[in-house]
C-alpha cells in the first residue's frame, strides 16, 4: 500500500465556473477567481504525503493540473457523482483519502496538514456547508457512496449510520465556507484570505 494519502478535487470545468456568482463578478472574474481557489487548496495540501489529483473530463482543468504539477483524473462517468465514484477505486492503494471542493477558500497550509493528521485517528471525516452539501469528505476506510449539492451531507450522514461508519464532524470555516453564492463573496470580501489579498496587491 502507498503510505500517502490520495486527494481528489472534483471540478466541472473552468469555461463558466461558479455560476452562482455572475451577479457579482464576470465570466473572466469568476474562471480566474476559480483557478486560484484551486491553486490555493493544491498549495495547501501539497507536500510529499499527499498525492493530488485534479477529477474532471474538462481540457482546461487537464492543462491547469500540468501548470500546478499534480494529476488529472479523467473517465467515462458523466457528472461528478460518478467521477468521484470511479476515482474511489483508487482509495484501496493508500493509507487514507480526501474529497476537497473547489470553492473553499479559507484553506491553509496548517489546516490541511492538521486536518490530514487527524484523518489517522478517525473513519470518516466530514463537513457540512450551509446548504447541508459537503464539502469536504475524508477517511481511512473504504468508501464510495459520493453525492454533492444541497443537502447531501444529510444523505451522506443517514448513509454513515445505516452502514455503521464511524464519523466525526468538522466545523472550521476551512472546510465547511463555500464561495458560491453573492451572500458568501459578500463575506469574502470582508474577510479576505492572505492569498487573495496577494492577488489584488
Amino acid at each position: 500500500m502507498n503510505r500517502k494519502k490520495i486527494i481528489g478535487i472534483p471540478i466541472k470545468n473552468l469555461e463558466n465556473p461558479m455560476s452562482r456568482l455572475s451577479k457579482v463578478l464576470t465570466q473572466d472574474e469568476r474562471i480566474h477567481t476559480q483557478r486560484e481557489l484551486i491553486r490555493n487548496i493544491v498549495q495547501s495540501f501539497n507536500n510529499n504525503d499527499h498525492e493530488i489529483f485534479l477529477i474532471s473530463t474538462d481540457n482546461e482543468v487537464e492543462i491547469l493540473a500540468k501548470n500546478l504539477n499534480v494529476k488529472i483524473f479523467k473517465c467515462n462517468s458523466s457528472g461528478l457523482n460518478k467521477e468521484v465514484i470511479e476515482f474511489s477505486k483508487l482509495f484501496s492503494n493508500y493509507d487514507g483519502w480526501i474529497i476537497c471542493h473547489a470553492d473553499l477558500p479559507y484553506m491553509t497550509k496548517h489546516f490541511a496538514n492538521t486536518i490530514s493528521a487527524e484523518i489517522n485517528e478517525n473513519e470518516i471525516l466530514i463537513a457540512q456547508s450551509k446548504d447541508n452539501g459537503s464539502p469536504f469528505i475524508a477517511g481511512t476506510v473504504s468508501f464510495n457512496k459520493f453525492l454533492f449539492g444541497k443537502n447531501s451531507f444529510n444523505k451522506h450522514i443517514e448513509y454513515l449510520i445505516d452502514k455503521k461508519y464511524n464519523y466525526k464532524q468538522i466545523f472550521s470555516t476551512e472546510f465547511t465556507f463555500e464561495l458560491d453564492d453573492a451572500e458568501d463573496y459578500k463575506k469574502f470580501i470582508q474577510n479576505q484570505p492572505r492569498w487573495f489579498r496577494k492577488l489584488n496587491a
